[in-house]
């Protein structure tokens, strides 16, 4: 593409890269238009305006809504996004926590619940969610799983009759573009996934991956059987995870569904503007539009057929209750009036909880400085390179404590730090927050040896947290009550199953390497014996921390007293008004939920233009 020196293809930074990478980037960025969509100026949108379809929120749901309502061209779209086009780090695979902590990200926390987390700084767990378009789908760690289909099956049994899983898999399907040759080339997975999308489907080309070959080999060694595509066998085993990146940068939903549709006459867009509100008339408990903070000012826009809130799990039950919509009880203690007693609103709340486990190792050595340089410089030329893959290491594992089980009840990342390595200690301080006691314990460990970090992750939590309002005011941030272990079965399950992972330690490659587990030094923790049942529920209540997946604070069912939404996602008791994204899910899937956050828009827009008589009758999403 020849873009010449034209500033507008020069995208925003968070400033948080290094001083002469930022630049080199920036150079680059506005000579060749490589990493980052060009800025789009926003739509002029006026008080009192009418369209069609509002969406709050543009995020990872919200971009491939705007997407699909305006293919139909005689509706007009506004999308209202509360923060801006996404910097130019966003799209840079490595870069992604750079975002963490910066105006491009809320920056909520949990609320110390007087139990968990007392490991962590202020006793309390660290939830960056992206505030940009494209949502979180630009901060993420680009890992494509669809789920298992018996997740799916779960939600249709309990009365959800638009979501079978059969329908499920086709709006999967319907958003993917496999490209990963390995799958392309065999005739039974080419046929598992879409080809016509624009979802991009891919692997990264791993800087380790002769160490993660061996990874996969110590799984397999414990139980944890290697397959070609985890996807395709309802991940259970363990294998080179599929990702939403191509050509060495990131698919987010903003690029790859919202840029392409920007140029639709019927579609506005506008950002850094808050909606406070969703207008709703009293006595029909109709929705006729929002009510918009933007530049210190407030005004209203209208439409005439839905409201659609696709602000996420923790920002769209805000907005429900800020609304007047929710438990009456907690409402009317805000001061706000309840126009519709819904109990479920910020309820339900679950999350993919992590629990580090610390293995060390005689190596990989960590990449030099003069590496590190020449990976930046490989970027630039041709987006290849150790900053062209995801942060964490691209092979994964989904297992379970019954050998022959369906459904998965863990699965494992992981990150691999060299020896000594400069960024270890970045990350335990700024992205999983660890008091200087866990923080020190660990980086001195990795002085002398490299550390294979594996993330565990218990994949069906019983915990069941909330969202509920601090104050009424817009701008207070809600209270976010996680809840981590609130149900001991989840602490009995998460133990079971890092002592399962354990044994990793004795494979043939750890052995060859000297490997040993590493004890994370917490006062509480310390007199336990290293991997005992006890040290593990100390080390699981104090350290427990997120993967990122919150889910279910206005969640779909057929009961209104434990439901927010019906199977097509509208508002019970309230006209002309659904939610689409993450907070409709009824329970979690297995595995990362981009994939499926993705699927639930597309399903939520075929529901949609179904209801007007607008469905393709070819398109199998329907």
């Amino acid at each position: 593409m020849n873009c010449g020196l034209d500033a507008s293809c020069i995208s925003p930074t968070t400033g948080a890269a290094p001083d002469t990478f930022g630049a080199a980037i920036q150079f680059f960025a506005a000579t060749q238009c490589l990493l980052a969509d060009a800025p789009i100026p926003d739509d002029i949108v006026e008080d009192g305006s009418t369209y069609d379809f509002i969406i709050v929120g543009g995020g990872s749901a919200g971009s491939v809504l705007a997407n699909r309502l305006s293919e139909v061209e005689k509706w007009k779209i506004l999308l209202i996004e509360a923060g801006s086009s996404p910097p130019i780090e966003s799209a840079i695979p490595a870069m992604a926590t750079d975002i963490y902590g910066t105006n491009y990200d809320w920056q909520y926390f949990t609320q110390y619940n007087g139990v968990t987390n007392e490991a962590n700084i202020n006793n309390s767990v660290f939830w960056p969610r992206a505030k940009m378009l494209g949502g979180s789908s630009n901060i993420n760690a680009m890992i494509y799983f669809r789920g298992n289909s018996l997740d799916y099956k779960t939600w249709y049994d309990a009365g959800n009759k638009h979501w079978s899983p059969s329908v499920v898999k086709e709006c999967f399907k319907k958003a993917e573009n496999l490209q990963d040759q390995s799958l392309v080339k065999n005739p039974f997975l080419r046929k598992f996934y879409g080809s016509k999308g624009p979802l991009i489907i891919n692997t990264f080309n791993s800087t380790y991956r002769d160490v993660t070959q061996k990874i996969l080999q110590s799984w397999d060694e414990i139980g944890f059987k290697t397959v070609d595509d985890l996807n395709s066998h309802n991940v259970m085993g363990s294998g080179i995870y599929r990702a939403t990146a191509f050509n060495g940068r990131r698919g987010s939903t903003d690029h790859i569904y919202l840029s392409p549709a920007r140029s639709r006459d019927n579609l506005h867009v506008i950002t850094n503007a808050f909606v406070t509100k969703v207008l709703i008339n009293e006595t029909t408990l109709e929705s006729s539009g929002v009510e918009v903070e933007r530049d210190g000012k407030r005004f209203n826009v209208f439409a005439s057929s839905e409201v659609i809130l696709s602000a996420g799990a923790i920002n769209t039950p805000q907005i429900l209750m800020l609304s007047g919509i929710g438990p009456k009880e907690h409402l009317e203690s805000k001061n706000i009036r309840c126009l519709v007693d819904l109990p479920a609103v910020g309820k339900y709340l679950q999350d993919h909880l992590i629990i580090p486990v610390t293995i060390y190792g005689n190596g990989p050595d960590e990449r030099s400085e003069a590496e590190e340089s020449f990976g930046t410089i490989q970027y630039i030329y041709n987006q290849t390179g150790p900053l062209a893959q995801s942060s964490i290491s691209d092979v994964t594992a989904f297992y379970s404590r019954q050998r022959w089980a369906n459904v998965p009840e863990f699965q494992n990342h992981l990150q691999i730090y060299g020896k000594n390595s400069s960024k270890l200690q970045t990350y335990l301080e700024t992205v999983t927050r660890y008091k200087k006691i866990v923080v020190d314990s660990v980086v001195a460990q990795n002085r002398n040896n490299s550390l294979y970090l594996f993330l565990f992750n218990l994949l069906h939590p019983k915990s069941m947290g909330t969202i509920t309002l601090n104050t009424s005011d817009p701008r207070d941030y809600p209270l976010i009550y996680a809840n981590y272990f609130n149900d001991t079965r989840d602490l009995k399950a998460t133990v079971d199953g890092i002592k399962m992972l354990t044994k990793i330690v004795k494979t043939k490659y750890f052995k060859s390497i000297n490997g040993f587990l590493g004890r994370m030094s917490w006062p509480e923790c310390n007199n336990f014996a290293l991997d005992s049942d006890d040290y593990w529920r100390c080390i699981c209540i104090n350290m427990v921390v997120t993967i990122y997946h919150p889910i279910g604070t206005a969640r779909m069912g057929v009961d209104s007293n434990t439901a927010v939404v019906n199977s097509e996602l509208k508002v019970y008791f309230v006209k002309k008004m659904r939610v689409i994204d993450a907070s409709v899910m009824m329970s979690q899937i297995s595995g990362n939920i981009n994939g499926p956050v993705i699927m639930i828009a597309e399903r939520g827009a075929n529901l949609i233009k179904r209801e007007y008589g607008l469905e393709q009758p070819n398109d199998r999403c329907n």
